[in-house]
């Protein structure tokens, strides 16, 4: 994740030195007071406005595990089939999100599907990556997966796939929400943007990560989402939202 973040140190040496600090601290005794505090030095070290929303996602992901605060190493979790979220509609503690993705030449991102059968009941955060055609019917079937609630929280919606897929959502009678920055449209020049990129789905899944919800994010840009039914996970995102959706409604 950090080598994703080129901005951090453009030595090579010099970033794998600080994933080395990083990897040692996750290991051994990352309480999250220290964590907090490595986190916002990467960022403050970050010349590019992308890079510290990918330090801000790794900080994320690794809060979501649960297991940094009481020095214990995140365990990793099972990744389920994606086709199963879209398929079945399936919510609540067996909920199958992800997807063995193919990207380039043959190389592998995500879990294979057979570890869905491993899934019933667990926790799982699964990333997917970008540009990828298998991604982005994943995440549509992701959102076509709505039952009762779709919250959104991202810079700006120009893929009118996605579009298409929130409308559909609100026709079959979800409770639809988005929050989107209005003064990107006014004012490309403003200094402060609502620069998330994250939603939740009813109220037990989160789809989060730098990818913009935008034509160039599907075709151009390499970018990456997660999707998780951690519960720490979940509440966070969900109170966030709340906390924007009364200060802008």
């Amino acid at each position: 994740t950090f080598n994703s973040a080129p901005s951090i140190a453009q030595d090579q040496n010099t970033r794998q030195s600080l994933v080395g600090v990083y990897e040692n601290q996750v290991q051994k005794n990352g309480s999250a007071p220290s964590m907090h505090q490595l986190f916002t030095a990467a960022r403050n070290a970050c010349a590019v406005e992308h890079d510290k929303d990918v330090i801000t996602w790794l900080e994320t992901l690794l809060n979501a595990s649960g297991n940094h605060a009481s020095g214990q190493q995140p365990t990793p979790h099972p990744n389920p089939a994606p086709a199963d979220r879209g398929i079945n509609n399936n919510h609540g503690n067996n909920n199958n999100h992800g997807n063995n993705n193919n990207h380039g030449n043959n190389s592998n991102h995500g879990n294979s599907n057979n570890n869905s059968n491993n899934n019933s009941g667990g926790i799982f955060v699964n990333p997917i990556f970008f540009p990828s055609e298998q991604s982005f019917q994943n995440l549509v079937k992701t959102l076509d997966g709505a039952k009762k609630s779709l919250d959104i929280c991202v810079y700006t919606i120009t893929d009118d796939h996605l579009a298409n897929a929130i409308i559909r959502a609100h026709d079959r009678g979800v409770k639809v929400r988005i929050i989107s920055d209005n003064d990107k449209v006014k004012k490309e020049t403003i200094s402060s943007y609502m620069h998330h990129k994250f939603a939740v789905i009813d109220d037990a899944l989160v789809i989060n990560g730098s990818y913009n919800w935008t034509k160039g994010a599907r075709f151009e840009n390499r970018e990456n989402l997660t999707l998780t039914n951690a519960p720490k996970a979940v509440q966070g995102f969900k109170a966030e939202f709340e906390r924007l959706w009364a200060e802008f409604a």
